[in-house]
């Protein structure tokens, strides 16, 4: 296990890890006139919760104390990286929920450990990918979508359009552009920049996620798309 990029495997031992098949779907439900029960749509994930069963190493109290006091420091500052030998690949940023209790003072104590995942989608690799004005596919990876950041210098113009085909969803920039200026878009944040400083979109924007492969283009120049892959 390792936690905040530290490896506890010094302190402890992994018996069981304990977490949902895939994180219950948050459903909203809006009544329809003239139509029996409601329209539900999925506006996103709920958080989980992953236990994490161990044994402190340790054959003495004086040796279970220092790894406790070890581990006690590891877990304890906030959200961070989780990596449990389940998924090796992947991580989920996880918060220490504190409570547990060693089963006894030496000799290997159980130790059953908390965390809460308010962003239950586990990430993967880092993906980079590159599209121009010609359309072209990009594969998101993982199983559940992915909100890139973009980066660009666009050509000379008006406006700059990031278009995702497959969906119709785009994002426009509208701005003097003369070939020298770097935009960048945030999909997750829903922020866009022009040379490091907020600039709006246009009102007919949709900042979007990629999900399995789509088709990408610009209105001009190449875009950069790096991203996280996704898994349930």
């Amino acid at each position: 296990m390792i936690f905040g990029g530290i490896d506890l495997g010094e302190y402890l031992t992994v018996t069981a890890v304990t977490r949902p098949l895939a994180p219950k779907v948050r459903l909203d439900e809006t009544a329809v006139p003239g139509m029996d029960g409601a329209h539900v749509r999925d506006s996103g994930l709920e958080p989980v919760e992953i236990s994490v069963d161990c044994n402190i190493i340790g054959g003495t109290v004086a040796d279970v104390a220092a790894a406790r006091d070890a581990i006690a420091a590891a877990l304890c500052g906030g959200e961070r990286k989780l990596v449990l030998d389940d998924a090796p690949g992947r991580y989920v940023m996880a918060r220490y929920k504190g409570g547990s209790e060693q089963s006894r003072n030496a000799h290997m104590p159980g130790l059953t450990l908390e965390f809460y995942c308010a962003d239950p989608a586990a990430y993967g690799r880092h993906r980079t990918e590159q599209v121009t004005a010609t359309q072209r596919p990009v594969s998101a990876g993982g199983n559940y979508r992915a909100r890139p950041t973009v980066t660009c210098r666009p050509p000379a113009g008006s406006s700059w359009t990031l278009t995702n085909v497959t969906t119709g969803r785009y994002v426009r920039v509208e701005a003097p552009f003369s070939g020298s200026q770097t935009v960048v878009l945030d999909m997750r944040s829903e922020r866009c920049t022009v040379n490091g400083a907020d600039w709006p979109v246009t009102v007919e924007s949709d900042f979007f996620a990629l999900a399995g492969t789509q088709n990408i283009k610009t209105s001009g120049g190449t875009a950069t798309l790096e991203w996280e892959e996704r898994w349930l």
